[in-house]
């Protein structure tokens, strides 16, 4: 027999079982054959309803695994409403989000036992979760967690945080203390020196007791200890250097992405405060300084949920050296925060060669350009400003890493958020540049997902997008391009939307206030074809940045038949774009006037039809909504000839259904070189 395939991924795991079955049992096997009924039937309805998969129902016992956590813990909410309504039933529900191995319809590894453990801790009719998922849940309006601590479970080498959760005012928690001793009989007397002595030791422990190891962390932005503006870029460059180098000690320890601590710049915030936005267990602070040929860094490390101050150290080198202080101070990280290095972690963070001076400024004023936020005013001047740094810096030392790597990301960015014509001619220079980085320096996980996304969409090379992507993630899992880019290969190559939706938690988590990689999990549900989920996923944009909006948005109001606001948001962006969307944002506005939809689409195609590099593929979906499948299909046509990047949603993209009957649609797939579904 051949061996089933072994797959393995990133899930929300729920185990649930009965409050009191054994007893239940013992009392009547009726009735405990009742309540083993009920529960299933309750179970997995709601498990299906909320997007998840019932793998287990034994005993009284169920395991189910979901794509995300909050689908998770809404369906988990659902059933204790369902069990508040009325009924008499209890159930321990436990939830972790971890990595899980699947084979023949079966589901193990360390992420299920969590889960089954923090289900045991629940109490009477509860709901716990891990801080893995609570991490991904916690800024939901709808609900409210109260922290147990950290807890040594069985056959897990690490504590694990436990968190209750429940709608908010519903959560009730008891000390673990109280629960045991609860069943014990004592005299008056005894009970009141047990008593007395219980609240000495607990108060004792509230306020001695050592949290666990570091496990995520932030580093807010370093102050310019220098009195000089111009040497702004020098600072910003040292954090994101800073913040990099963290990132290499590996999947054990969350580094927070720069664009998300920048929010903090400046800020009033306390520690705690903010290290509970961002949900991470310590933040670093520090301040850094150029002297002449010299760069000295201070930091310090808090334990925010103490907010205590647990290390701080000063470092100095020539600035020429600046990028491998940086690497020594992530070492000094990995110490303080319990994290023993292996060999191949410990080489990522050896130092690097010295860089010329001038070439290192102009990298960092590049990587300061660079920074801007997508969709702010100046980001594409200053886009178009950090490519000149960088090329700068490579001519001014060919040898030099970083520079090249910078250069390629920089390069290939355009692509990576338009997908059309007018970013084609950038991408083999950003491949010549990433290529250039790695063989300087293979340890570059920003160079491999920009040759990642060269590879997926300029090349069609998909297998090496794979490895690139999967490389990526290897050496740093907290760099955001590289979750991202792999959650994308996944959905637009290979279909596998679960998966890529569970490897966006991770941008959740280490990206949590960046606009542009929150927002590629709104593409995800975009172009998988989920347009009410993917709504969903603009309201909770929204809160952190009110006014977002992309052409995204606006269709997926056309697709669900909102007309009006479809018609609004498209407005809404042309006129941000500016005046080189003017042409477009008119045609729209008087196509709709003269006869709706079908009139602003036609007077928008007579528009960008004649635009030089505008979307192939882009043009192709128009006229698809507008039922005009051969246009479509020649358009599709000059989009491959002419290597349209947008090419690579075709196989995934959901607005291209109607075209997929047609024999022409999957001979494209096969001359792109999709791998069959």
């Amino acid at each position: 027999m051949p061996t089933a395939p072994t797959e393995r991924r990133l899930a929300a795991i729920m185990f649930t079982d009965i409050v009191g079955y054994t007893a239940l049992m013992a009392e009547s096997e009726a009735k405990g054959l009742r309540a083993r009924e009920r529960h299933r039937a309750l179970v997995r309805p709601l498990v299906e309803k909320y997007h998840g998969e019932s793998i287990e129902a034994r005993g009284d016992e169920s395991l189910s695994v979901f794509p995300t956590a909050l689908d998770a813990v809404n369906c988990a909410l659902a059933i204790e409403d369902e069990l508040h309504s009325g009924t008499d039933l209890k159930l321990h529900i436990g939830i972790h989000l971890g990595d899980v191995v699947v084979r023949d319809g079966e589901v193990s590894g360390d992420g299920v036992n969590i889960a089954s453990r923090i289900c045991a801790l629940s109490q009477d009719g509860g709901l716990c979760v891990s801080g893995e998922v609570y991490q991904s849940v916690r800024n939901q309006p709808d609900m409210e967690a109260v922290s147990l601590g950290e807890h040594e479970l069985k056959n897990v080498g690490r504590p694990v945080a436990v968190y209750a959760l429940g709608r908010p005012g519903t959560v009730s928690v008891t000390t673990p203390l109280t629960r045991m001793a609860a069943p014990m009989r004592y005299s008056i007397g005894a009970a009141l020196v047990v008593a007395l002595a219980a609240v000495g030791w607990w108060g004792w422990t509230r306020t001695t007791a050592t949290p666990g190891p570091i496990r995520s962390i932030a580093v807010l932005p370093l102050e310019n200890l220098s009195g000089d503006s111009g040497q702004d870029h020098i600072t910003a460059g040292m954090h994101e250097a800073l913040i990099t180098s963290l990132a290499r000690i590996g999947p054990e320890l969350l580094v927070t992405s720069r664009t998300s601590v920048m929010q903090y710049e400046g800020t009033r915030k306390t520690i705690p405060e903010i290290a509970g936005e961002l949900g991470v267990d310590g933040v670093i602070e520090g301040s850094a300084l150029r002297e002449g040929d010299r760069v000295r860094i201070a930091v310090q490390l808090i334990d925010a949920r103490r907010d205590t101050h647990l290390w701080a150290q000063s470092y100095e080198r020539s600035f020429e050296s600046a990028l491998a202080l940086q690497r020594e101070i992530a070492r000094d990280v990995a110490v303080q925060t319990q994290l023993a290095l292996s060999p191949e972690r410990e080489q990522l963070l050896a130092d690097t060669r010295p860089v010329d001076p001038e070439a290192l400024d102009a990298y960092l004023l590049g990587r300061r350009l660079a920074s801007t936020p997508l969709f702010s005013p100046t980001w594409m001047a200053d886009h178009q400003a950090s490519l000149v740094q960088f090329e700068r810096a490579v001519k001014l030392d060919s040898d030099f890493a970083e520079g090249w790597a910078a250069l390629a990301g920089a390069r290939v960015v355009a692509g990576a958020v338009t997908l059309n014509l007018r970013s084609r001619g950038e991408l083999p220079k950003a491949r010549e540049a990433a290529q250039r980085a790695l063989e300087l320096d293979d340890r570059l996980a920003g160079a491999h997902a920009t040759l990642g996304w060269v590879r997926l969409s300029y090349d069609w090379d998909f297998p090496g997008a794979r490895r690139a992507f999967e490389r990526a993630l290897e050496l740093s899992p907290s760099d955001p391009s590289a979750p991202h880019g792999s959650a994308m290969y996944l959905l637009l190559v290979e279909g596998r939307f679960d998966e890529a939706l569970g490897v966006s938690e991770r941008l959740l988590r280490v990206a949590p206030l960046d606009l542009f990689w929150r927002s590629g999990r709104f593409g995800l549900f975009f172009y998988a074809g989920q347009y009410e989920r993917a709504l969903e996923e603009v309201e909770r944009l929204r809160e952190l940045w009110p006014d977002f909006m992309t052409g995204g948005v606006a269709e997926t109001y056309y697709l669900l038949g909102r007309d009006e606001e479809a018609y609004r948001a498209f407005l809404t962006v042309f006129e941000g774009c500016g005046a080189p969307c003017e042409p477009q944002r008119e045609a729209i506005e008087r196509g709709w006037a003269e006869a709706g939809w079908e009139g602003a689409l036609r007077a928008f195609l007579d528009v960008v039809t004649g635009i030089e590099g505008h979307s192939r593929r882009e043009i192709a979906m128009f006229y698809t909504y507008l039922g005009e499948t051969d246009e479509a299909f020649a358009w599709l046509e000059r989009g491959y000839r002419e290597r349209d990047p947008g090419m690579v949603l075709l196989k995934a993209d959901a607005r291209m259904d109607p075209l997929r009957t047609d024999p022409r649609f999957d001979d494209l797939l096969r001359r792109i070189g999709f791998p069959e579904s």
